[in-house]
């Protein structure tokens, strides 16, 4: 279907039985594999069972010490995060940092970015909170202004130019401008006519098998209106051809709709496009 690299993420994979068979197989196959983990887990006996399996290792860093702790709710999350650092580079696996941005943190990002590069990250992902699981009912008030959220833009993109030469810098926000010259970065530039001849990968490039079995567009979270198939009830390849007929073209028109809605004059000019339009997905009144 042309996709390259599979994503485990949870909850915490390393404490998951099947991960290595996941990682094996999918290396198997040719794919990239990577991990998301929030870095309490990384011992060094299980990180060298991994090795030979994972391409890359993103761990949850949500601030300087105590910070990273009161997010974590534990005393020695932090601590057990930089022990496993330095296993991970006398092991060799390549690793970055996703850094969930809150109005408890965001003023913390040049730390954040400085300890990332002196660690030897290769990657640092900024990504603004979204109100999804348990960060519903716990972090409500920790949402970013939209304000805030320009100020971490702008500081994203300064981070990005200085630490260029070592660790790329990433911020998960769409600017207005870019948007309008680009509706293909949110899934509203292919018209479903034109869906038929471009390849699975190609025509939606991030897929999610949820826990239940269902497989999404984009992201955690999106409505079932919308799923590809149910891997419990049928393979993935064997549900794309319906998928295209019937559920992509309300998928598309989504997406064109929110598109819209985010190049309108009155728009904010930073949008978190990931989390509005999961939460579009279950509104009936943008429902095809």
């Amino acid at each position: 279907m042309g996709y390259e690299v599979v994503s485990i993420s949870g909850g915490e994979p390393l404490i998951y039985d099947g991960l290595e068979i996941i990682l094996a197989h999918a290396k198997s196959l040719g794919l990239q594999t990577t991990v998301t983990t929030n870095g309490f887990f990384n011992d060094r006996r299980r990180l060298e069972r991994l090795r030979d399996k994972l391409d890359a290792l993103a761990i949850s860093l949500d601030g300087p010490p105590e910070v990273h702790n009161r997010i974590r709710r534990s005393a020695r999350a932090f601590e057990r995060l930089v022990s496993g650092l330095g296993d991970l580079r006398a092991i060799g696996i390549q690793f970055g940092f996703i850094h969930t941005l809150t109005r408890e943190n965001w003023e913390h990002l040049p730390w954040v970015a400085e300890f990332a590069a002196e660690n030897g990250a290769r990657l640092l992902q900024i990504h603004p909170l979204e109100l999804a699981g348990r960060a519903t009912e716990m972090m409500r008030g920790e949402s970013l202004t939209e304000e805030l959220l320009a100020r971490a833009y702008v500081i994203a993109f300064l981070l990005a130019d200085k630490y260029a030469e070592t660790m790329a810098v990433q911020i998960d926000l769409l600017y207005r401008e870019h948007l309008r010259e680009e509706p293909e970065l949110v899934y509203a530039g292919t018209p479903p006519e034109e869906a038929t001849d471009l390849s699975p990968a190609q025509l939606l490039s991030l897929i999610v098998l949820e826990s239940d079995g269902a497989v999404v567009p984009v992201s955690y979270g999106f409505s079932r209106r919308y799923q590809i198939c149910n891997v419990r009830d049928e393979r993935l390849i064997d549900a794309w051809g319906e998928f295209l007929t019937r559920r992509y073209v309300a998928f598309s028109e989504l997406c064109r709709r929110v598109w819209e809605e985010l190049c309108l004059p009155e728009a904010p000019l930073l949008s978190n496009w990931h989390e509005m339009i999961v939460a579009r997905s279950h509104e009936r009144a943008y429902a095809s």
